[in-house]
């Protein structure tokens, strides 16, 4: 086709040209089914950027006509070739991807119901699913906009459930024929015509086309009339039944399962099983949690309970405490031996993932397992508890686990059964492992030979939990050197494995984008990112390293975990101060002072009862009502845990403080962010004005758009009330708000506090002002520290994962908490002097100070002169709270001065700005 190719490359625009009908003339190769047309005007993309601008501008033109079908749709619902599609999926944009039809169908529903199945094109389609996810993650955008894989058609269906629904139809339609031929056996004879009558009716059904009643038409030369070249189009659409390439069902499970499998793997569980199962009317449940259990528990029970729940074949995670089983009430379906509590033979956890097997389940995208230091499971019923059950992830915390336990997990070979093979070849599906070390280098050899981790042929990333300094017996540097010879060890044997005769199918061995669809195998370079994490102490929780063995990283880089550990250190130093002192404070002096300082929590509600919280609630109210009864939820109930975790966070930044939990209304959209209602969050500040809340903190956003005019109104009126008595509110901000369904809070205000990484960087960007006052440590950098249990230690289980968490604004009201005691107690301090003299003296300035510290203007001041400020809007508060800190350690609490906590103080000019 030169002639083309060269009509193209002198004048790209006419591809995007349309006739009187809308149809380029792209569009128009395609429908005709002229492959090597398509493949000429595809040619020259690579070479000239105008060329291709113009193929991707026709690719995403639709035709009014045919639906508002694009090429794409076009394309495979007509089963071109290959080769041809697969161009035009790599020339297409992102956005065409994406584009829907009168249905609400993308170009990836018509690939799931062409009769021609592509495991290439379905392969292509996953690749740039991750490639957008890989690049909005790095912009910061990633929980901001959904990839064409998350599209629903009109009617609700995934691409995999319109599969399903389509394949079923089709499936009832074929059925009927046969019972009709079967009970009209002489129409075969008779007619032929009729006897196809019924797929003509189909087709049109389908395609929601109006098929002429003319005979069928042939396009014969180029220059045919559009009108003619419609009617064919639309002739063309119907399936043909006798072109024998009808899909097998082992090659449609095939891409269903790719499919599967990404979207678990990069999705959270409730779009997860909103792909799966839509409203999922069964309750199929795609994982399995026991945090919360009690740590003993009875056999036949759990069995009985586990047995009315209902789990797909493929599980997203199973996380399991350590549980010891108590097996004396025999059940059928419990074997025998089971019975050993604790030492060598004990297999609790088997146990689980046994039901697990019972229930069907055979394949786990993550598996979480905490074990016994002292009477772990052994290596022997760790394998067997995946004999049937294929494993991405695994992180079962076993001290030293031996590399062969791990290689040959999901194996049906039966433990000690001798494989010769298994030092040269491993079909093993582990992606990603966690490894509890000991400190011991033998153990660190045996991982990194070539007959350990790196035998596992799809194995991306290893994390090793390396022991706290105290509890190693070898020195540093010792330390340090053996964990470099390991990166090195690992990236050797990887790259030597990838060189032998393990193979891995193309497309299965990882969801990293490759160039032209290579492997890092077939390009003969796998590389293996190996994370350390240590440990930071007893009672701490682990500290993530990423590069340990190599230099420290610099405190700056480590911003995010000084931020806690500073305002923590303050927080528990002057809680020990303040008890000390309370006696000390008589009422009649705490009068100046206002009493406690009181949040005023909106959100799901607290555990008021058997939380770390529970001394710190004083009552509370609901605004929450039981759609089912009507009835209001109690307040002293978290829904999911949420207002829980807040309240927790808040505590650990002021252990003094008071809490009123206000629940109301929680909404969650489809892509799992949570939000409260309008009209309840505005009768919930009312509440808070009412009970004489110095704080008021709104940590989820604020849905408007379901919300009447007088509610928004209403919410308006009490938060300007609320501002005007001087009580400081707390939101996040709207970086990670859906579109513009949220409330804005106006500047000056409320303080808007977004999420800040480890680094006190702002995920993926800088903020503008406009988006928030400051950043705070979030939910990722909280999750690797010491925030006392975040996670509910009952049957429901909080993702601290969820984007709704914001944990960064939490942190922010317990800092203004803490200043306000702090504050506080230095004036109590003083005027507790004066007594000692026979005097009663209150500093009226001092108390001016303190009514203006509780003001937003005055406590923005406060929060400014904690330290400098990033351009990002990161508050370095160990510049002036660790020197405080140091200098309280060195006084004791008889000591009546605390120069440096004064000074800080003093310095702050506060102005009346109003």
């Amino acid at each position: 086709m030169p002639l083309i190719q060269s009509i193209v490359k002198e004048h790209p625009m006419l591809l995007r040209q349309r006739d009187s009908d809308g149809v380029t003339p792209l569009y128009m190769a395609i429908c005709t089914r002229k492959p090597l047309l398509i493949e000429a005007i595809l040619s020259g993309c690579a070479q000239y950027p105008e060329w291709e601008s113009a193929v991707q501008d026709s690719i995403e033109i639709p035709c009014v006509r045919q639906k508002s079908k694009t090429c794409l749709h076009i394309a495979f619902e007509l089963a071109i070739r290959e080769r041809v599609v697969i161009e035009l999926i790599k020339t297409a944009r992102d956005e065409a991807l994406a584009l829907q039809d009168e249905d609400g169908r993308t170009a990836l529903h018509y690939a799931v119901d062409s009769r021609r199945p592509s495991l290439a094109a379905a392969r292509l389609f996953i690749q740039r699913d991750d490639e957008i996810l890989k690049k909005r993650e790095s912009e910061g955008t990633a929980n901001l906009v959904e990839t064409f894989l998350d599209v629903i058609d009109k009617v609700g269906n995934s691409v995999y459930r319109h599969h399903l629904v389509t394949k079923e139809k089709k499936r009832s339609i074929s059925l009927k024929r046969d019972i009709k031929r079967q009970t009209v056996p002489s129409v075969r004879k008779t007619s032929n015509k009729s006897e196809k009558q019924p797929i003509t009716d189909l087709g049109r059904k389908e395609i929601g086309q109006k098929r002429p009643s003319s005979p069928t038409l042939r396009l014969q030369k180029a220059d045919i009339r559009t009108a003619g070249s419609m009617q064919l189009i639309e002739k063309q659409e119907k399936p043909d039944e006798r072109s024998g390439k009808q899909a097998t069902a082992q090659e449609w499970n095939k891409i269903l399962k790719e499919l599967k499998l990404h979207y678990m793997r990069t999705r959270n569980a409730v779009m997860a099983v909103s792909f799966l199962y839509g409203s999922n009317m069964n309750d199929i449940e795609l994982h399995l949690d026991l945090h919360g259990l009690p740590s003993k528990i009875e056999a036949t029970p759990f069995l009985e309970f586990l047995s009315s729940l209902k789990f797909d074949e493929t599980l997203q995670f199973v996380s399991l405490p350590d549980i010891q089983v108590d097996f004396k009430r025999r059940s059928q379906f419990i074997p025998h031996n089971n019975t050993k509590k604790s030492g060598k033979e004990r297999r609790d956890l088997k146990f689980f993932f046994d039901c697990l097997q019972t229930q069907g389940v055979r394949h786990i995208i993550r598996v979480d397992v905490e074990d016994s230091r002292e009477f772990p499971h052994s290596d022997q019923a760790i394998s067997e508890s995946f004999h049937t059950i294929t494993v991405e992830q695994f992180n079962w915390k076993k001290v030293d686990l031996d590399p062969r336990v791990i290689c040959k997990l999901g194996s049906k070979a039966t433990w000690g059964e001798v494989t010769p093979d298994l030092s040269t070849t491993c079909d093993s599906q582990i992606r990603e492992v966690t490894l509890s070390w000991s400190g011991n280098n033998t153990i660190l050899r045996a991982w990194s030979e070539p007959e350990g981790l790196p035998l596992l042929p799809r194995l991306r990333k290893i994390t090793i939990l390396v022991p706290a300094d105290e509890e190693m017996a070898e020195s540093p540097d010792w330390v340090s050197a053996c964990l470099a010879e390991f990166r090195q060890r690992i990236a050797r044997n990887a790259l030597t494995k990838a060189d032998s005769s393990v193979v891995v199918e193309e497309g299965e061995n990882d969801n990293v984008s490759k160039s032209k669809g290579s492997s890092d195998i077939e390009s003969g370079g796998r590389r293996i990112e190996i994370y350390l994490v240590q440990s930071r102490g007893k009672g701490q929780n682990p500290e993530n390293l990423h590069t340990f063995g190599q230099p420290r990283p610099s405190v700056e880089s480590r911003a995010g975990y000084r931020w806690l550990d500073t305002v923590y250190g303050f927080a528990d130093i002057l809680k020990q101060f303040w008890d000390r002192s309370v006696d000390e404070f008589r009422p009649d002096m705490r009068k100046h002072t206002g009493g406690d300082v009181v949040v005023a929590l909106i959100d799901d509600g607290v555990d008021a009862y058997g939380s770390s919280v529970s001394a710190n609630i004083i009552g509370g109210k609901s605004f929450a009502f039981d759609k089912r009864t009507n009835m209001l939820n109690p307040f002293y109930v978290s829904e999911i845990g949420h207002g829980t975790v807040m309240a927790e966070a808040i505590k650990r930044v002021c252990p003094m403080v008071k809490i009123y939990p206000i629940r109301v209304n929680i909404d969650s959209s489809e892509s799992g962010q949570s939000s409260v209602e309008a009209r309840s969050v505005a009768l919930a500040v009312e509440t808070a004005i009412n009970r004489n809340a110095n704080i008021i903190l709104i940590p989820l956003s604020i849905e408007v758009t379901k919300s009447s005019p007088q509610d928004k109104t209403l919410l308006e009126y009490m938060l300007q009330k609320a501002y005007d008595q001087n009580i400081l509110l707390f939101v996040p901000s709207n970086r990670n708000e859906e579109l513009q369904s949220s409330f804005n809070f106006r500047p000056n205000a409320a303080f808007r506090i977004g999420e800040a990484r480890d680094d006190g960087g702002a995920p993926g960007r800088s903020y503008s002002p406009s988006d928030a006052d400051f950043i705070f440590p979030g939910r990722d950098v909280i999750t690797q520290h010491d925030i006392e249990s975040p996670r509910r230690s009952s049957d429901r289980i909080l993702d601290l994962n969820s984007a709704s968490i914001n944990v960064n604004v939490s942190l922010a009201a317990g800092l203004a908490a803490i200043l306000i005691y702090a504050f506080k107690f230095v004036l109590l301090k003083k005027t507790a002097e004066t007594l000692s003299v026979g005097l009663e003296i209150v500093d009226q300035d001092d108390l001016s100070q303190l009514e203006r510290l509780q003001r937003y203007h005055g406590m923005m001041k406060a929060f400014q002169h904690l330290g400098s400020v990033t351009e990002s809007g990161f508050l370095k508060v160990w510049e002036a709270l660790d020197p405080i800190v140091d200098e309280m350690k060195d006084f004791t609490v008889e000591d009546q001065e605390l120069g440096r906590l004064n000074q800080w103080f003093s310095q702050i000019k506060y102005t009346e700005d109003r």
